[in-house]
C-alpha cells in the first residue's frame, strides 16, 4: 500500500520500490537493494541514478565497495515543495506568454489576411478570383460603379468576365453610381451570368468595394492610394455571403413585387 501511495507522489513504480527498499535497508550495495526491491540489478542502477538526481539517494565508497543510501524522508518533502514552486513559476511564465503562443497557433480556420497595393495588386486578386472559382460557384460583389470604372481595372475585369462565363460562374452585383442607374435589373438580369441591383448613391454613399468568393473576402479602397485586403476564412466569408443575400432579397422583395 505504501508503495502505491508513494508512486502517486511522482515516482515511477520501480523508483518507489527502490526508494522504499533503500529506506528500509540503510546504506547497502546495489545487489542488496535490487533483491529487496525485486528489480533487476541493471535497472536498479538506472533507478538509483534517477533518485540521486532528485536528491532522494546518495552514494559513497567504503573500501572496495560502493554503497547507496536513501536520504531521510524529509528530503522527499523538500523535493516535492521545490517541484511545486517550479510548477508555479512555469505556470506564471506560460500565462505571461499565452497571448504570443495563441497568435502563433495555426488552427484550420485561422483568418489569413493579405494586403494588396496599387492597381497591379488588385489585378492579381482578380486573377485569383478567376482561377480559384469552379463551375457552379457564385461571386457576390458590392461595387461603387464610378470609382471602379475609373480605376484602371476594366481591361482585366472584362477578360475575367469571359473566363467566368466560360466556367459558368454566376455573379450578383449590388452597385451604386453618382450618375444614377447604369443597368436595368429586368433587362440586363442574366446577361453574362450576371445579375445587377442598383442602390441609390444618395442613400448609400460608398467609395469602397467588396468581392465575396469561395472562403475569401476581398475589400477594396478606390480612393487615395488604391489598395485592398483579402481575408481568407470560411466562417467570415459565409457570414458576409449571408449579409449580402439578405440585402439582395430584401431589395428585390421591396422593389420588384
Amino acid at each position: 500500500m505504501l508503495e502505491k501511495e508513494i508512486s502517486k507522489l511522482g515516482l515511477s513504480e520501480k523508483e518507489a520500490k527502490v526508494y522504499l527498499a533503500s529506506l528500509e535497508l540503510g546504506p547497502s550495495p546495489v545487489q542488496a537493494i535490487s533483491l529487496k526491491a525485486k528489480v533487476n540489478r541493471a535497472t536498479t542502477y538506472v533507478v538509483i541514478d534517477s533518485l540521486m538526481e532528485m536528491g532522494l539517494m546518495s552514494t559513497y565508497d567504503e573500501g572496495k565497495k560502493t554503497y547507496f543510501a536513501a536520504e531521510q524522508p524529509e528530503r522527499f518533502l523538500d523535493y516535492l515543495k521545490s517541484r511545486e514552486a517550479e510548477a508555479r513559476e512555469k505556470t506564471r511564465i506560460l500565462e505571461e506568454k499565452m497571448p504570443e503562443l495563441k497568435s502563433l497557433f495555426a488552427f484550420k480556420d485561422k483568418p489569413i489576411v493579405k494586403y494588396y497595393e496599387g492597381i497591379e495588386g488588385l489585378r492579381s486578386v482578380q486573377n485569383d478570383i478567376a482561377e480559384s472559382l469552379k463551375s457552379g460557384d457564385d461571386i457576390l460583389i458590392f461595387l461603387p460603379y464610378d470609382d471602379f470604372f475609373n480605376s484602371g481595372l476594366i481591361p482585366k475585369f472584362r477578360d475575367n468576365v469571359k473566363h467566368r462565363v466560360a466556367k459558368k460562374i454566376n455573379a450578383k452585383i449590388i452597385y451604386t453610381s453618382r450618375k444614377g442607374r447604369q443597368y436595368d435589373y429586368e433587362k440586363d438580369g442574366r446577361k453574362n451570368l450576371t445579375e445587377c441591383l442598383y442602390i441609390d448613391y444618395k442613400d448609400y454613399p460608398t467609395r469602397g468595394g467588396m468581392n465575396i468568393y469561395g472562403d475569401k473576402i476581398f475589400m477594396i479602397d478606390y480612393l487615395g492610394k488604391t489598395g485592398g485586403i483579402v481575408v481568407e476564412n470560411r466562417v467570415l466569408a459565409n457570414m458576409m455571403k449571408s449579409l449580402f443575400l439578405l440585402c439582395w432579397r430584401a431589395y428585390i422583395k421591396n422593389n420588384f413585387k
